[in-house]
């Protein structure tokens, strides 16, 4: 979002971003009529993710080059009207494929990493062109498609014709485009623009409060609109709540977690979503948080005991158990890659023995997974009374991709779940503690039960981001000894971690 002599001018992703967040287009504005600071932010993630789109939109660009169709690159990044005329000319001219199109009507203009020529008359001659979109993610989300729509708007009023069509051109796909029907979203796309344009020309809009969203973990705006939320002591700030409850709440006069805390109990009213159960829940994390910070120290207690759950799901402790933790990136490739597998048990004088094997391509990847599941099995003999502890569900349902990825160790796995040797503690512990958090993560929890790590978060986390956008960019070699070490230790911890927190358990 740009001022320019007295108009906003918008993009795709300020449409986009006001349907994620709508506070989150209220700071832009501010920011580009001179009310507010441009917060600096920087998220090492981000610039992996955006040069590997660089890089993405390279290769699918070479790929339609080598296939002999003519090219030409709009240079540039803004939306100039240089940029936009030289724009105009190559489609004028009719060039096959243009990369990084600039495009522009009234206020808004975007970008397009691509609009091909398809043979359908237009305002310039004989042919026409549509959008294609190069993108990471493996399935197109609704932000691209309304992406998509700006463009072959814009596209529309340039040359005077509707593209039919608009594409998505994901990784692993072997530059195959998912195709969409313009027609098919414009209805939505018209009355998400529409809206958008609208609050922006309201005066006396209703004033935008920084509720999360998904996209909260990604925004240059988190830690202003954290502080704002401690600050008010906002419901969101209880662990495990959710937007409904917090409307409900609030309906209810409780509009601050010290508000829901300070609840009489049991409640006078019935919720209208949702159990009575789960409000309960809510109002009582609320309580012990707000205790632990009245009180300037940490609280925890223990649940009430159920049959089958919490407390009553740990098995007896076994000579052979093992604490798994694998390292594992989504973006790596084109299924992901388990890169580190890690596991802790102990040796036959009862000390612990750490196993951390590297997996950096997929010929180790099935390798460290079959020598885990051979060694398991092995001790599952020797200790026919072991239990493998993880937190959250993560690992159980990585085994059972790589289990079918690779179509090795099935039978070995299936017998593992039939014996119900993985013991998640994460659900252990939502149905064991109640404790002053405002998330259930096994970090958050720790000092609970007095773990200290060997590798402090910052450097691990720096380390791991440092790690997997190597490998994302397929540049393992540039991988440090040092950046090696800090991410094992990391993975050490969380194993050490695990078998901590099931002893204190």
């Amino acid at each position: 979002m740009q001022l320019v002599a007295g108009e906003l001018r918008l993009s795709a992703s300020d449409l986009v971003g006001h349907l994620g967040c709508r506070h989150l287009s209220v700071l832009d504005r501010a920011v580009a009529e001179g009310r507010l600071a441009k917060p600096t932010y920087w998220d090492p993630q981000l610039e992996v993710l955006r040069e590997r789109g660089a890089v993405h939109e390279r290769n699918f660009v070479q790929h339609l080059t080598d296939n002999g169709l003519e090219t030409t690159r709009i240079d540039g990044v803004d939306i100039s009207d240089a940029a936009v005329a030289a724009t105009l000319r190559s489609m004028a001219a009719g060039t096959e494929v243009i990369v990084q199109g600039a495009l522009r009507h009234g206020r808004w203009g975007g970008r397009a990493d691509i609009l091909r020529r398809v043979e359908k008359p237009s305002n310039f001659g004989a042919w026409s062109y549509e959008v294609l979109d190069t993108k990471l993610a493996r399935e197109t989300k609704a932000g691209t498609v309304l992406q998509l729509c700006l463009y072959s708007d814009l596209l529309e009023r340039a040359q005077g014709l509707a593209p039919d069509y608009m594409h998505v051109v994901a990784p692993w796909s072997d530059f195959v485009p998912q195709t969409f029907r313009f027609a098919d979203y414009a209805a939505y796309y018209r009355q998400a623009k529409r809206r958008f344009e609208q609050s922006l020309e309201q005066e006396d809009a209703p004033a935008t409060y920084p509720d999360p969203t998904a996209h909260c973990d990604i925004c240059r705006w988190y830690d202003a609109c954290d502080h704002k939320r401690r600050e008010d002591d906002h419901p969101s700030l209880i662990a495990s709540v959710t937007k409904v409850q917090i409307n409900e709440f609030a309906q209810h006069g409780a509009a601050t977690m010290a508000g829901i805390a300070a609840l009489p109990h049991p409640f006078s009213w019935r919720p209208e979503r949702g159990s009575v159960a789960s409000y309960d829940r809510v109002r009582e994390q609320a309580r012990i948080q707000v205790e632990a910070r009245e009180a300037g120290m940490r609280k925890f207690e223990m649940l009430e005991i159920e049959p089958g759950f919490g407390l009553a799901r740990l098995p007896e402790p076994s000579p052979g158990d093992i604490f798994l933790d694998l390292e594992g990136d989504p973006f790596i490739g084109e299924h992901g890659l388990e890169y580190l597998f890690g596991y802790l048990s102990s040796d036959d004088h009862g000390e612990n023995v750490y196993r951390g094997e590297w997996a950096l391509s997929r010929a180790e990847e099935r390798q460290a997974f079959e020598r885990f599941v051979d060694f398991v099995m092995a001790r599952w003999e020797m200790h026919p009374d072991l239990h493998i502890y993880h937190y959250a569900p993560y690992e159980p349902a990585a085994l059972k991709r790589l289990m079918g990825r690779y179509g090795t160790r099935e039978d070995e796995i299936d017998r593992m779940l039939r014996a119900e040797l993985f013991v998640d503690l994460y659900s252990v512990v939502r149905h064991a503690i109640r404790a002053s958090v405002e998330s259930y993560s096994i970090k958050r929890l720790e000092p609970f039960y007095g773990f200290v790590r060997q590798v402090p978060l910052p450097k691990a986390n720096s380390a791991l981001t440092n790690f997997q956008a190597n490998l994302e960019l397929g540049d393992a070699t540039s991988i440090s000894e040092e950046t090696r070490v800090a991410v094992r230790g990391y993975n050490e911890d969380d194993c050490l971690s695990t078998a901590a927190l099931r002893s204190w358990l």
